[in-house]
């Protein structure tokens, strides 16, 4: 991708996530898909270890922070995998975590975990399987955070593999048709995915896919801008 193109990319998915071209840093809350709370510009979540990992990065980095204090808490919930916020307690922690948004480096902190949890994570996939447009690198970034990296049948890889077993890999099938099966296979994913706690939330999520679906349909695979899109209802425009 060039600048422009992750700019676009990074835009689409705050869009997705926060109903907004402005990437949302300070964003916190409990939106109930049995993850805890959601914060931050990728919705890093207190259940699975996402939030430990940018708050532990923080603290590194600027020790006497706000968010410092959670840290134990944030392990004990990670190793349960636990939703309950009640321990942070959830209120406190959502304020440090709008507090501490102010600071430019708990933003970058948030830059760099995306970087390596999602965005690196989803363009070596988009190598390994040629992908050459923007929207195809695009919608596998945006699959890598909401879906996750890991091993689970919810998870990128795993939707990547049943796309090649329905449509072949992209060599054989083309880029653009590999990319319309794995539209199809993400939204069969949101709308019945093996993760029943999320399930509620991910099938009211199912028009970020489309919304990349129906820019596909205009033909600007390369995410030129100005870029007008539709989702959830609302337009925006991405220069």
């Amino acid at each position: 991708m060039t600048a422009d193109q992750r700019r676009r990319a990074d835009q689409l998915i705050s869009i997705f996530e926060n109903s907004t071209t402005v990437i949302q840093y300070g964003y916190a809350e409990n939106i109930n898909d049995g993850r805890g709370v959601t914060a931050g510009r990728a919705g890093f979540t207190t259940n699975d270890g996402d939030a430990l990992k940018v708050v532990r990065a923080y603290t590194a980095a600027v020790p006497d922070n706000p968010l410092a204090r959670f840290v134990p808490e944030l392990e004990r919930l990670a190793a349960a995998g636990s939703g309950d916020t009640s321990g942070l307690p959830e209120a406190d922690y959502i304020a440090a975590w709008q507090q501490a948004a102010d600071d430019p480096a708990f933003r970058q902190v948030q830059d760099d975990q995306v970087d390596q949890r999602y965005f690196s994570p989803a363009m070596s996939q988009a190598d390994q399987l040629g992908l050459t447009t923007a929207l195809a690198r695009a919608e596998l970034y945006d699959a890598s955070i909401q879906h996750g990296n890991g091993g689970e049948y919810d998870a990128l890889p795993a939707l990547i593999a049943r796309t090649n077993a329905k449509a072949g890999p992209p060599s054989s099938a083309g880029e653009n048709a590999w990319l319309a099966a794995f539209f199809d296979v993400r939204v069969d994913d949101l709308t019945n995915p093996a993760n029943g706690s999320t399930a509620d939330e991910w099938r009211k999520s199912v028009d970020r896919v489309e919304c990349l679906r129906r820019i596909a349909a205009t033909g600007n695979y390369n995410l030129d801008g100005p870029l007008d899109v539709t989702a959830f209802g609302a337009g925006y425009t991405i220069s």
